[in-house]
């Protein structure tokens, strides 16, 4: 199909092709990915949006399939896309209104990414486990995963009645 590269980047920026389609695959992907668990799981991905999560995603080695930026990405965003272009990851950007329309914050960072979703291994002998049962509401999850980390948990297992943690 010749029109691909038509759909998947609309304009250009500063000499960089703009994704501006809503038809673009990884635009589909990532509203693909936001809403259903079972697409998360299917798709073997989960999303993250802002430079804080990102950092924190690079830190901690998680595999990136692909990044979407756009132009209000501050200073520390764009070392950040610097950072993972360097590590093979590729990076798109995105018009603004596209980035608008996927993020899921008031005031999107102008960064979002998708990652493997993997199974982290349980630690040898834990001696601190948390199992949260048919939790539903994914802000309680949360604040069980955050008190969880804070009280030294060695390792979460989540069952298939709880929600999805991603």
């Amino acid at each position: 199909r010749q029109w691909t590269s038509l759909q998947r980047c609309g304009k250009k920026h500063n000499g960089r092709q703009v994704i501006t389609s809503s038809q673009n695959i990884k635009i589909k992907t990532v509203r693909a990915l936001q809403g259903r668990s079972k697409e998360r799981r299917k798709a073997g991905a989960f999303l993250i949006e802002g430079v804080r999560l990102v950092e924190e995603a690079i830190a901690a080695d998680w595999s990136f399939r692909f990044a979407l930026y756009d132009e209000t990405l501050n200073e520390q965003g764009t070392l950040l896309i610097e950072s993972l272009k360097s590590r093979g990851v590729e990076c798109e950007m995105v018009s603004t209104s596209v980035m608008k329309s996927l993020s899921e914050t008031e005031t999107p960072q102008g960064i979002l990414a998708v990652l493997e979703l993997t199974n982290l291994p349980i630690p040898n002998l834990p001696t601190f486990i948390l199992i949260p049962d048919q939790i539903r509401d994914p802000g309680n999850l949360g604040t069980l995963l955050r008190s969880a980390s804070a009280a030294g948990v060695d390792a979460v297992l989540l069952p298939p009645e709880t929600t999805d943690a991603f």
